[in-house]
């Protein structure tokens, strides 16, 4: 039987100093680069970013070009004026196929240069990164993070016309697919007559995301992480806050990650006196926002729509007592009562809010639960450990 022994990451993310900002995908990438060199494996990494970096990390190889439309100034140009326009999007749309096909290139030229042979290349749904990736025969896996049509069909999202044509013509190609929750597979079945999708649900390190009773509570604190958006539920959030301040006028509401232009509106919908007691931390590295979060006495998670969110995986995992929005993600992590707090709007999640402050023993409990769940559920072990054997499944089959 062949042996599995090495992987390719196409990728657009990757979390890296070196590498432009990325999210969520990006960390995924680094962590499952880093777990599978540890066992052993092969790994390189490949994509596109800002401008060209090549290096070499702990084993691993990271090769990122430069990114299509910022290289060909033009083209971008193009890209960006013909996206506005009904008669012109499908010289849009091929602008796209263009970069996609720029990328595949770029990488069966560095995969010759390197003389590498890599037994599976590993990329996201988003963008339709995939989209030729058939011409080097070399079987690939489709993760599905979260793609642009998910995105604005279902979440609300602003389309991006051009990414999301490439997805369309891409994904139903795949035959190998990963999803990451139930609710992934059923919305990209439906988007994308996905084949066969092998549920791997997203895992973190639990080592690293560990409670800790070190740090003393700020009293009556409520955190949200994340990237400040509408879509993200920051409005929700502030709507609940003001509810919440005013039976508990110490209580205060922090957001940890990148503001945008929502700090104003942020303040107004909470009220004079409640905005007083907003705090915005800003982007914060792991090591830095994991001590910020020790301090939270409580957290919100009031999304409007995720495939799936590795930062409640973290914050239940520090064992925080959280309440999240009634979407399908959550739902399928959190037991009301349990091991978080569910809510469907702003007054339900202020209710809960102030339960969980009035009675600190249900708190402690339900934190307890939480990080039982991650541990058990949600390592970065086992989704590794199922990773590597559906790959190797793969092997024997090609």
């Amino acid at each position: 039987m062949k042996q599995l022994q090495h992987i390719l990451i196409f990728t657009k993310e990757l979390h890296h100093p070196l590498i432009s900002k990325s999210g969520g995908t990006g960390i995924f990438y680094k962590n499952l680069a880093r777990e599978l060199a540890e066992r052993g494996i092969k790994v390189t990494v490949f994509g596109s970013n800002k401008k060209s970096v090549d290096f070499t990390e702990d084993g691993i190889r990271y090769k990122f070009v430069q990114d299509y439309f910022r290289k060909n100034k033009l083209t971008e140009l193009i890209r960006s004026l013909s996206g506005k326009f009904k008669n012109l999007l499908p010289l849009h749309y091929s602008l796209y196929e263009k970069e996609k096909k720029y990328l595949t290139q770029e990488l069966q030229f560095f995969i010759r240069k390197e003389n590498l042979s890599p037994d599976i290349i590993e990329t996201h749904d988003w963008e339709g990164m995939s989209l030729f990736l058939e011409e080097l025969k070399i079987p690939y896996v489709v993760r599905y993070h979260g793609s642009w049509n998910v995105l604005a069909k279902y979440f609300g999202y602003e389309r991006s016309l051009g990414k999301m044509h490439c997805e369309k013509q891409a994904l139903p190609k795949s035959t190998y697919n990963i999803v990451i929750s139930e609710y992934s597979k059923i919305v990209n079945s439906e988007l994308y007559h996905v084949k066969n999708p092998k549920l791997i649900y997203n895992g973190i390190d639990t080592a690293f995301f560990s409670p800790s009773d070190s740090l003393q509570k700020i009293p009556f604190s409520i955190f949200i992480l994340g990237d400040i958006s509408e879509q993200k539920g920051a409005y929700t959030a502030a709507l609940a806050f003001r509810e919440v301040y005013k039976k508990f006028p110490k209580s205060t509401l922090h957001f940890i990650g990148h503001t945008g232009n929502h700090k104003e509106k942020l303040l107004q919908l909470t009220g004079k006196d409640a905005s007083n007691h907003i705090v915005f931390l800003g982007r914060k590295p792991a090591k830095e926002f994991i001590g910020l979060l020790e301090q939270a006495e409580i957290m919100f998670f009031p999304s409007k729509g995720e495939n799936f969110s590795l930062s409640l995986l973290e914050a239940m995992a520090l064992g925080k007592a959280i309440i999240v929005s009634a979407i399908p993600s959550f739902e399928e992590i959190v037991n009301d009562g349990e091991n978080g707090m569910i809510a469907k709007d702003a007054a339900e999640f202020a209710e809960k809010a102030q339960l969980l402050f009035t009675q600190p023993q249900l708190r402690k409990d339900i934190g307890i639960k939480a990080a039982e769940t991650v541990r058990e559920n949600y390592n970065i072990e086992k989704m590794v450990n199922e990773t590597i054997t559906f790959y190797q499944k793969i092997v024997c089959r090609n």
